[in-house]
């Protein structure tokens, strides 16, 4: 970058050192600047300000000049952007534990005032009736979906998670009802794209699209779509955010199964208890009291 070259002063003759440091102390000013007034402020010459503009690779100083506002701008919106941030250099441990509940709170509850009813709704009446619940991610997202499916199998679904298309699972399982989540927490995933591209076309898989907010080429892809919140995070605190977010509308999905399971899924709890000696070491289970 045009600045960081200014600052290092790699091969830089002295002349062209005190054209470099006053462009770096007057960067506001050069923009109205011609080579000549910036040679008589630095007690340079006018040779020496084309001379450096070409020893930064440039064609001579009118490009200086546009590449200096291009990354002044450049600069100036990162700093803006940066200060929207929660979390900064200077925050403490304090600070922080102050600050993560509520980017938690605020994730949830920009996502609990978006959702549409209706959708949610139709989601809820499919999900009810489906034999084999799917959900697919990457990255991340991938690992939130096996945490789902954790959840899904303990009221005895049938549901897997998956990071790519298995062509041969999903044709021999074609026959079966079957519900998948689809996350992208962008939104523009092109891997989540494909998939959704396959699911439609090779499957009767009632597609559910969990994204955030840049789901243009996808959302035709999808029987619904849900969406959730994505602060485009320079310091990736949009993963806290749509985390949380998409946590919170598999968790709606869970409960709303949990509701309509509930008498079926105490039994089961009770015969896990029955067992329970199985599962865990009772010695170690009192001294964690």
């Amino acid at each position: 970058m045009l600045l960081e070259k200014l600052k290092e002063q790699m091969d830089f003759t002295s002349h062209e050192k005190e054209v470099a440091a006053y462009i770096l102390k007057h960067m506001d000013k050069i923009p109205e600047m011609s080579s000549a007034q910036l040679a008589q402020a630095s007690f340079t010459s006018k040779a020496t300000v084309v001379r450096l503009s070409k020893k930064l690779g440039l064609a001579g100083y009118q490009e200086l000049k546009l590449k200096l506002v291009e990354e002044l701008n450049q600069k100036n919106r990162l700093a803006w952007l940066l200060a929207e941030e929660p979390i900064t250099d200077q925050s403490t441990y304090r600070d922080i534990i102050k600050t993560l509940p509520v980017l938690y709170d605020k994730a949830v509850t920009n996502t609990r005032l978006a959702l549409d009813k209706n959708v949610m709704n139709r989601i809820n009446n499919v999900l009810q009736k489906a034999e084999c619940i799917d959900i697919y991610g990457t990255g991340i997202s991938y690992i939130l979906a096996q945490s789902a499916v954790f959840k899904f199998a303990t009221l005895g679904m049938e549901c897997s998670a998956y990071e790519s298309i298995n062509g041969h699972y999903l044709a021999a399982r074609k026959d079966k009802k079957t519900i998948a989540f689809l996350i992208s927490f962008t939104g523009g995933n092109r891997t989540v794209i494909r998939m959704a591209e396959y699911l439609k076309k090779a499957t009767h898989n009632y597609i559910v699209g969990i994204l955030g907010p840049h789901n243009h080429a996808i959302r035709d892809l999808c029987h619904e779509v849900v969406e959730i919140p994505n602060r485009d995070s320079l310091l990736s605190l949009d993963v806290i955010t749509s985390f949380s977010a998409t946590t919170y509308v598999l968790d709606i999905f869970f409960s709303l199964l949990l509701a309509r399971r509930y008498e079926e899924h105490a039994r089961s709890s009770l015969e896990m208890l029955a067992c329970r000696d199985l599962l865990i070491d009772q010695a170690e289970a009192d001294d964690e009291c």
